[in-house]
């Protein structure tokens, strides 16, 4: 199926027809892109942009319209009144969903005649943040029950087929109107980049219908879609990642099988690490590009004169493994892989005679609103032994405290690095 996109170019890759593009491609369906104006803008700024010459929007549609059958459009930046015009007329008739663009995130203006827009706001399904909202409703919005005000006159005086207001600058919740009736949607707060949210959402939700899905499934189906994109959104870009779900099930089986791989090596060795392995048990982390982390589940442990993996590789194994390496990449990103083995003094001088960074902290030391804390010792102790030697560590050791056994932590760029660290550690 084709899904017509009408929108502008964002030479930072963040919004406007690459996000249509890829969540249109990631959903599964065919992309129909149109340009309407080339911004000039970079993940700090808009600089300005410049609308296309009516007729040649006109042009781009009419060209497509001849050989695809088309199940809905997904109208975005159009940058002048003339191409909302022009938009208007040559997708008449069509199931159209229009995401107003008034203004970049950074509050730079995109349209030269918001009262323009409002021609097209008739038998569209809408889709406003709250200021875009406020904007075409003449209303303030303070509360949810402000967003249905809005989204009624929206709905009501300007002749849209349905008004989804999007309360990413309120409090999460998304509120449809249609066909007389209300529909809530709340959310949860995703950590990650936003910019590109308001495309991604109307794009997602056009193709969603697109499919054949009722207006309110596919709400749902768009909000949790997005959801996803800011979870696991770009750091270039800093926008989210339309791609997010095809990329996390890659990074997903490539990252466990890296590290299946590495646990049968270090087996391999078993009977020379046998002795380094903790009362604890020993364990292999291995996090993915987008920061989920493997394990081994029940560790590895002391089998004989050798050792064994007690389960398989499996996401989220190991949650005292997962807090050390998600800090550790808070600070070197590049750091994917950890392993813990029993302290021991002459490892820790081994390790320094073959040039790795050591660093260390004391668990003694460990202030009491951090023990207070819920797991804020290990996040503690890696920032403490990273300022302390204001470089990237290569081994941080720490000596036990009341109850709990010293331990050392091998850190590497990746499960292979970790495993070679370890076969010179042992000799």
């Amino acid at each position: 199926m084709a899904v017509l996109i009408i929108a502008g170019l964002d030479t930072g890759g963040g919004a406007g027809l690459k996000t249509d593009i890829e969540t249109v491609s990631a959903l599964g369906e065919h992309p129909l892109p149109i340009l309407t104006a080339v911004t000039y803008q970079n993940p700090s700024m808009v600089k300005g942009y410049h609308p296309l010459p009516r007729e040649a929007v006109r042009e781009q549609i009419r060209a497509v319209k001849e050989s695809f059958e088309i199940k809905a459009v997904k109208v975005g930046m159009l940058g002048s009144g003339q191409v909302a015009e022009v938009v208007k007329e040559e997708t008449s008739g069509f199931l159209r969903v229009f995401d107003p663009v008034l203004a970049s995130t950074t509050g730079s203006r995109l349209v030269d005649d918001i009262e323009s827009l409002k021609t097209l706001v008739e038998g569209s399904i809408i889709t406003p943040n709250v200021p875009e909202a406020e904007a075409l409703s003449g209303l303030r919005i303070r509360s949810v029950e402000d967003i249905k005000e809005a989204a009624r006159a929206i709905g009501e005086e300007l002749g849209a087929k349905a008004v989804v207001v999007k309360g990413g600058h309120l409090n999460l919740t998304d509120v449809l109107y249609w066909q007389g009736k209300f529909y809530e949607f709340p959310g949860e707060r995703a950590e990650g980049f936003t910019h590109g949210t308001g495309c991604a959402f109307s794009s997602a939700l056009a193709t969603f219908l697109a499919k054949g899905l009722e207006l309110p499934g596919a709400v749902e189906e768009a909000k949790r879609f997005v959801e996803g994109s800011i979870k696991f959104s770009k750091a270039e870009a800093k926008a989210v990642n339309p791609l997010w779900e095809l990329q996390r099930d890659a990074y997903r089986w490539r990252t466990r099988k890296e590290l299946e791989r590495a646990v049968d090596e270090l087996v391999a060795v078993g009977e020379k690490l046998n002795p380094h392995v903790p009362e604890v048990g020993t364990n292999f982390a291995l996090a993915t590009p987008f920061g989920e982390v493997f394990a081994v589940k029940g560790r590895i442990v002391r089998y004989g004169q050798t050792i064994k993996p007690v389960g398989p590789v499996e996401l989220d194994a190991s949650d005292h493994l997962k807090r050390a390496l998600l800090k550790m990449r808070e600070f070197y990103p590049e750091v994917r892989a950890v392993l813990n083995l029993r302290y021991s003094r002459e490892l820790v001088e081994r390790a320094e005679r073959l040039g790795l960074v050591v660093s260390s902290y004391d668990r003694r030391e460990e202030p009491e609103e951090v023990k207070r804390a819920e797991k804020g010792t290990m996040g503690w102790g890696i920032e403490t032994a990273v300022e302390r030697v204001r470089e990237r560590p290569d081994v941080v050791y720490h000596l036990g405290d009341w109850g709990k056994e010293p331990m050392v932590l091998i850190f590497g760029r990746d499960a292979r690095e970790v495993v070679e660290r370890v076969k010179r550690l042992l000799g």
